[in-house]
């Protein structure tokens, strides 16, 4: 048969499968809407626990049980970010928004607010040779250099602090000043306790704007508003650290506008998330960098997608992590001193021709339990 003839068979089936799939979208957003309004839980386990059964059991050849589970399991995570979404979006009424740092994550946060509710209106503040993109998008409604920062903030409802941490607090004072009373300030950086006790001395949060500390636990190896994407936050935790004595409405209105960008909000302390991110954002940078150390010029070429992955992180900027690991260096060499002590065990039971299963097994268990994003709610079907 014609090669050209199959193709063009593969591409109906495709646009078949896309219809399908948007068809189940759509039925799916209606059970959300459905067991909301009749109070049910929004996540039935059992459900898909019997779904996933039933695709196993009918699978078509040449389809395995995996493969038709795995397929299914795909339909079901795409359907469940999509519906929750699409209601944290439909959720976000339109906003007078200020952005600081139109770099990764401040271009990132932009695009992704805006297609959340494309009514946003957004201003930009950037040094003035990083402008001309952020101008040219079509995102902002107008784009200031730092000079002219007051003006871009004067009216804005939600201010986002995206700039490096030692920048950010030297910015908190003017802010202090610009920020409409009852306006909302938030942050991005790595570190949280030192940021949330400088905004507090400023006065923020008494009979003035308020501020909350916050963390968005994503990003990539490049940097600048031309490396920002609109799905750089969805399926990622994004850490909010209110003080216990926060004021509800404006913590609320920041939470919606944080899980419009597709991201899950966690919320914790300034404390306990400085205790909590050395371990789960700092020293996976500092393993990714000794791994490639070790495995550089000796691959042959011959690497696949898991060790691309695991040194994906060593191209990250050095003035930035040196920044952050400045502040918590005792904690982060401690957490280097735990990770030796369990590559000591390997290196010994290697040595002396012990199994690994013990290690292997461990490691798989506690490896469930480790959250990379996943909701602490969800849609379900």
């Amino acid at each position: 048969m014609d090669i050209n003839e199959l193709r063009s068979r593969v591409d109906a089936l495709d646009a078949d499968l896309l219809r399908l799939i948007a068809q189940r979208l759509a039925l799916a957003e209606e059970i959300n809407a459905a067991k909301a309004k009749q109070g049910l839980p929004l996540l039935d386990e059992a459900r898909e626990t019997a779904m996933i059964r039933a695709a196993r059991e009918t699978a078509a050849k040449p389809l395995t049980a995996d493969d038709a589970e795995d397929a299914l399991r795909a339909i079901l995570n795409l359907s469940r970010r999509w519906v929750y979404g699409r209601s944290a979006a439909a959720r976000a009424e339109p906003r007078r928004i200020a952005i600081i740092g139109l770099g990764l994550i401040g271009g990132s946060l932009a695009r992704a607010l805006k297609r959340g509710n494309p009514r946003h209106a957004i201003r930009g503040v950037d040094l003035s040779e990083r402008l001309e993109q952020p101008a040219a998008s079509g995102l902002f409604e107008s784009v200031h250099q730092p000079g002219d920062g007051a003006r871009a903030v004067a009216e804005a409802e939600v201010v986002f602090l995206c700039v490096p941490p030692k920048r950010a607090l030297e910015v908190l004072e003017a802010l202090a000043r610009d920020l409409p009373r009852d306006a909302v300030l938030t942050d991005v950086g790595g570190l949280k306790l030192e940021i949330v006790e400088r905004a507090e001395a400023l006065g923020f949060g008494k009979a003035g704007p308020v501020f909350v500390g916050g963390h968005p636990m994503a990003g990539r190896e490049l940097t600048g508003f031309e490396a920002s994407r609109a799905d750089l936050f969805t399926d990622r935790n994004w850490v909010l650290t209110p003080r216990p004595d926060a004021a509800l409405p404006p913590l609320t209105l920041l939470r919606g506008l944080v899980e419009s960008t597709g991201a899950y909000v966690q919320l914790l302390s300034p404390e306990e998330h400085d205790r909590v991110v050395v371990t789960v954002s700092h020293l996976p940078q500092l393993v990714s960098i000794a791994l490639t150390l070790t495995v550089a010029g000796r691959d042959r070429g011959i690497g696949g997608p898991a060790l691309k992955e695991m040194t994906r992180l060593a191209s990250s900027p050095a003035a930035l992590w040196n920044e952050l690991l400045a502040e918590v260096r005792p904690q982060a060499v401690g957490e280097l001193q735990r990770m030796r002590s369990y590559l000591t065990e390997l290196e010994i039971a290697l040595s002396f021709r012990e199994p690994l299963d013990k290690w292997f097994d461990q490691a798989a268990n506690l490896r469930r339990g480790i959250s990379t994003g996943q909701p602490w709610y969800g849609a379900g079907e």
